[in-house]
């Protein structure tokens, strides 16, 4: 619960505290009746200046005298209240959060980033790039002020192992979940409470002990990441096969402007369904290149033979520079 909507409650409570109180009073020492009581708290809290129903006792106006005073003081409190409220920017944020939670909401298709550490700002990095939308969820508040430009980017404080965190987070039209949390237990238990409420949803998951991948498997993880594996591996790399990690650094964007793009059979124009790679003559068109086709639930075909044909379910990798992969998407996709 949110420090505004604390002291929001506080300030309800102490205003119901002393409407009950006014009434109590009123009807013990002057011995009023219920509705009377009412009338007789409601004027005084109001300060509108009617006059009392029978004129009181001198324990009645020793007792309206202090009860006055006390509704001074919480008056004082809920003015100050209110002041650091909209001045101090608590309005504000309780305004942005809840436009957020409904801009979440209407996402489809998006992908949920739990945690924001090297890992997931990186992920973030390449969704942003590839226009890809998503929601960071993360616990740290310091982390989200510091790092995350929240005008910008989908954020929901909280912890991701929690079924409400998200359901925030529209689990319900998330397509893929990527848990990057630096221990193994966090992530299983996320992927325990993804599967619980979407079983059918992706779930990638950091790898921090070769041990723990078996507990990931059985939590429903469906691709297992451990970073520091890859980072030695590209390391020992750049000394063992040096000319292949530049060329792999290059398709990868890194340098060269050169990027690695996926298309999908029911994204290509009509008028290329069915048509063998030669046909559609992808190179001298566009300058880019098919370097695989699969099919999305069998394996892969690196450099495809010419008259490979364009089939449903099949999935397709070009590679070429910026410039080319764009008129590829102008001149092949929809």
């Amino acid at each position: 619960m949110s420090k505004g909507l604390q002291k929001m409650i506080i300030s309800l409570s102490l205003i119901g505290i002393s409407i009950l109180a006014g009434m109590i009073g009123f009807s013990t020492i002057e011995e009023y009746s219920l509705l009377d009581s009412f009338y007789m708290t409601t004027i005084t809290l109001s300060t509108v200046g009617y006059k009392e129903l029978q004129p009181l006792s001198d324990t009645g106006k020793l007792f309206v005298s202090f009860y006055i005073l006390f509704n001074v003081g919480i008056f004082a409190y809920i003015v100050a209240y209110m002041a650091s409220y909209v001045f101090e920017g608590e309005f504000r944020k309780e305004f942005k959060k809840y436009f957020n939670y409904k801009e979440i909401m209407k996402l489809n298709n998006h992908v949920i980033i739990c945690g924001y550490g090297r890992n997931g700002r990186r992920a973030s990095e390449e969704l942003t790039k590839q226009g890809t939308p998503f929601v960071v969820i993360e616990r740290s508040k310091t982390i989200i002020d510091e790092n995350i430009d929240t005008n910008k980017t989908h954020v929901i404080l909280g912890d991701a192992s929690h079924e409400e965190v998200l359901i925030k987070a529209n689990i319900a039209k998330a397509t893929h979940i990527i848990s990057t949390l630096p221990e193994d237990a966090q992530n299983v238990f996320i992927a325990l409470t993804a599967k619980e409420l979407r079983p059918d949803i992706t779930v990638i998951s950091r790898l921090n002990s070769h041990h723990a991948e078996k507990k990931l498997r059985k939590a429903g993880v469906d691709q297992v990441v451990m970073p520091d594996t890859l980072g030695g591996r590209h390391m020992a790399q750049l000394i063992t096969k040096p000319y292949i990690i530049k060329f792999i650094n290059m398709l990868d964007g890194i340098e060269g402007g050169f990027e690695v793009e996926e298309f999908y059979y029911e994204q290509f124009k009509e008028n290329f369904k069915g048509k063998a790679i030669k046909d559609i003559d992808v190179r001298s068109q566009t300058g880019a290149n098919i370097m695989a086709v699969g099919k999305r639930d069998g394996g892969l075909q690196i450099n495809p033979a010419p008259d490979t044909v364009l089939k449903e379910d099949w999935y397709f990798i070009v590679v070429g520079r910026k410039a080319s992969i764009i008129q590829f998407r102008k001149t092949y996709i929809k």
